[in-house]
């Protein structure tokens, strides 16, 4: 069951790609706080959700010009 939960998520390299980051920022704003909601099975294994990008970027949204 655990596999198939898992299996939509992305490790901090593919999240970094996918936001065009670094994995230093993805591991900063993981300690730090601030960043894109993420699942930590492990003290090493972290993975992120699309929708959970997608809705951290969306946050981001400005009205500036």
């Amino acid at each position: 069951m655990t596999s198939a939960l898992l299996s939509g998520t992305m490790t901090t390299l593919e999240a970094a790609s996918y936001l065009g980051v670094s994995i230093g920022t993805m591991k900063r704003w993981r300690s730090e706080g601030g960043g894109p909601d993420f699942i930590a099975l492990g003290e090493r294994i972290i993975r992120y959700r699309s929708v959970d990008l997608d809705r951290w970027i969306l946050s981001r949204k400005t009205n500036a010009e």
